[in-house]
């Protein structure tokens, strides 16, 4: 059979992954947390009942909570101005109000409030002196420190004003603030050995941030109204100030206003406005008069339309004659001719009423002459007026304009004093009114059960911490652990195949012997385990079926020396002729387990002092056939001296025999087994299950390789079944324990 790849297992890895499984195997990691259970049970236990002592010597701790909400919301009897502006619903507020509860001027009030310096629990000076042992061998350890370090002086007893901070500081401690999330709600929470203590002093630090908010604005409140009332007196006096000036400046300049405007810029105003409305009037009527002198010299024809000439009654008759003349006249110039009578006569009174026409005309344009003249004097004399007054109007607008400032620095002084008036009613009446910005929502009680420790989820919290190390001890234990425990760890780990697992015999007696299991129980699973390793050597795949086997190990102790007794009396039992080599010369172990003591040996037929046929004997309890070997005082050199003489044995035995097996010494500790493997066709390696380390192992390979050695296998040897079972390990092994009832032991 051909070798492993040197490669394979002198690295101990390969395509087959040698070593350790890469890939967790649930099923076997739970196999081997249930082999490991009573480890992983004692760390767990340990853990609960440690945790559990620990715990019970804690001094529970009570937690009581309050909770206060800032509210935006007012009661509004009157709309005034508050002084000290509300709270505005944002998160920068509500943690900025957190902050001043955890103040410690808010601890200082508290602690005034309840007298804290006359509690125990918050004074240690008050509690009785009930010191342990402990503290007192403390206390000497200190004592003994200052005497080492020259710092021999007592104690100072600290001062009232100390023991009043120290007070304090105690109270403050066992405050935590902390803010519901999304919300405008602020929870004060107080730690205390005491449940009642711990409920009171919630409840005090909720009433006393409350309590000082209120004070902030009953305190602005005073302080603007006193500023207030300063001011006023002030500008009381500014506003008198101003208005006697006002009128003091007037009197001095004669200035006399009509419903707060000067007598002579209203005079002035009514003037111009009479002045522009007959100025307009004047405009008008020359415009009438250029028309109707237009007219005149147009002709009356031109006439006819002219809307000057409406106003006039009679003008407007004589037109409307015309126009029937006019009409008469047409309609007679087509039915009679310019000659005729009738068309003579109504020319005649045409032409009497145009001239009717013409003279009142005249008589309009001469009446709106008279008017024109009439409104240009009227004209000139308000012109004069006003001239007049804007002269007089011109010396007083420059003391007015004095006089504006005056009255509008008056104006000015008493808006802000009638301003600062009314604030200051409105700062007055709201010290009545003042709300807090917070309000309590939910006062604490007295809590029941303690917040700290909560045994339950510590000794829980000890338990899964516990079970974790346990099997994360158990995995470290199961890492380190380098043998063999199945036919799969050995080929991936080595590459060579596994021909089988042979079970140990725990319950073998002085009439069934472990050297004899194979022939006295021929149908238990560990003659069964020793057919199907036969098998498995003497058909392996692509090699020939070998007729001499070499038996070896790594190190003794590994059961090489039964597995090739069992073997041979396995193959002999088959029907094969079979011969036995006990080669290992320095620990010859064959003959004293089939319970002989044999005088010709393997070393006398080397040397030549006896013939093979002499040395040879058969085995008491089968038709196999030994060649025994005894410890022999020579040296092992000169046993591999004889390799000729051995070889040449060995090839009389072919001959003669259908299977030879020889066991050989473990291949770590001499060099015979170098010699032996050249010879056999093949060579079957034992490893002890969950013994031989690994390393051995590989080393071992190593040193066969090198030679050039066929292995047909490994086989795993001393197998606990029981244990094996337990492993996960779905091989030939778990069978034998799980379903030993099928063989017969």
């Amino acid at each position: 059979m051909t070798a492993p790849a040197k490669s394979e297992i002198v690295s101990g890895t390969g395509t087959r992954h040698v070593g350790l499984v890469s890939e967790i195997d649930i099923r076997r990691t739970l196999s081997m947390l249930w082999r490991r259970r009573w480890m992983i049970l004692a760390i767990l236990a340990l853990s609960v009942v440690g945790s559990w002592l620990f715990v019970s010597r804690i001094e529970p701790v009570y937690t009581a909570t309050t909770q206060v909400m800032i509210d935006s919301r007012r009661t509004r009897i009157v709309d005034i101005k508050e002084v000290l502006s509300q709270l505005s619903p944002q998160l920068v507020t509500v943690t900025s109000e957190v902050e001043v509860i955890r103040s410690r001027s808010l601890a200082r009030r508290v602690s005034d409030t309840l007298d804290l310096y006359k509690d125990p629990e918050f004074n240690p000076r008050l509690r009785p002196q009930q010191e342990s042992r402990i503290g007192a061998l403390i206390g000497t350890v200190k004592n003994a420190v200052r005497s080492l370090f020259g710092a021999d002086s007592p104690d100072i007893p600290p001062t009232p004003e100390e023991e009043r901070e120290n007070v304090i500081s105690r109270a403050h401690a066992g405050l935590s603030v902390s803010v519901v999330p999304q919300s405008m709600v602020i929870q004060i929470s107080y730690q205390s050995t005491s449940p009642a203590t711990a409920s009171r002093l919630a409840n005090a630090f909720a009433e006393a941030y409350i309590a000082e908010q209120l004070e902030a604005k009953f305190e602005a409140i005073r302080y603007a109204t006193s500023w207030l009332n300063d001011r006023l007196a002030a500008l009381r006096q500014t506003v008198g100030e101003s208005e006697r000036a006002v009128n003091a400046y007037r009197a001095e300049h004669n200035i006399q206003e009509n419903r707060g405007q000067p007598a002579n810029q209203q005079k002035l105003g009514e003037l111009t406005t009479q002045l522009i409305a007959l100025q307009a009037r004047r405009v008008e009527q020359e415009a009438r008069l250029a028309r109707v002198e237009q007219i005149r010299s147009t002709g009356v024809g031109g006439a006819l339309r002219a809307d000057e000439l409406l106003d006039s009654p009679l003008v407007l008759k004589l037109k409307e004659q015309e126009a029937t003349l006019a009409r008469e006249a047409s309609e007679m110039a087509s039915r009679y001719g310019d000659r005729h009578p009738q068309m003579v006569k109504v020319k005649a009174e045409l032409e009497e009423i145009t001239g009717r026409i013409n003279l009142e005309i005249n008589k309009l344009a001469s009446g709106l002459r008279s008017d024109v003249a009439v409104l240009r004097d009227r004209e000139a004399g308000l012109s004069g007026q006003i001239r007049a007054l804007e002269t007089n109007a011109f010396s007083q607008n420059t003391a007015e304009v004095r006089l504006r400032e005056l009255e509008r620095e008056a104006q000015a002084n008493r808006a802000i004093y009638e301003t600062f008036l009314t604030r200051f009613k409105e700062t007055g009446e709201q010290e009545r009114i003042q709300q807090a910005d917070s309000r309590i929502i939910s006062l604490s009680t007295p809590p029941k059960a303690p917040s700290y420790p909560r045994k339950g989820a510590m000794v829980m919290g000890a338990a899964i911490v516990g079970l974790i190390l346990a099997v994360a001890l158990a995995m470290v234990i199961e890492q380190f652990d380098n043998t063999f425990r199945s036919g799969l760890q050995v080929e991936q780990y080595t590459g060579v195949p596994a021909l089988g697992l042979i079970p140990e015999i725990r319950n073998a007696n002085a009439d069934t012997r472990v050297e004899s299991y194979v022939v006295d129980k021929p149908e238990s699973s560990y003659a069964e385990a020793y057919r199907i390793a036969w098998f498995a050597a003497k058909h392996a795949a692509n090699a020939p079926d070998p007729q001499v086997l070499v038996i070896t190990s790594s190190v003794p102790e590994e059961g090489k020396s039964l597995t090739a007794l069992s073997m041979a009396r396995t193959a002999s039992g088959l029907g094969l002729k079979t011969i036995l080599i006990d080669a290992d010369l320095r620990r010859a172990s064959i003959a004293s387990k089939m319970g002989i003591q044999p005088e010709k040996t393997i070393a006398k037929v080397l040397t030549g002092e006896i013939t093979l046929a002499d040395a040879v004997i058969r085995d008491p309890v089968s038709n196999l056939d030994v060649l025994p070997g005894v410890p022999s005082n020579r040296r092992v050199i000169d046993l591999l001296r004889v390799s000729d003489e051995l070889r040449a044995l060995v090839e009389s035995l072919r001959q003669n025999y259908d299977i030879i097996i020889i066991d050989s010494p473990p291949a770590l500790s001499v060099a015979d087994i170098q010699i032996l493997a050249r010879l056999a066709d093949a060579t079957l390696f034992c490893v002890r299950w969950d013994a031989t380390p690994r390393e051995s192992v590989q080393a071992a390979l190593r040193s066969l390789q090198d030679h050039q050695v066929q292995l047909s296998g490994i086989l795993l040897t001393r197998v606990n079944v029981q244990r094996h079972a337990s492993y996960g390990h779905r091989d030939i092994g778990y069978y034998y324990g799980r379903y030993h009832s099928y063989y017969t032991e």
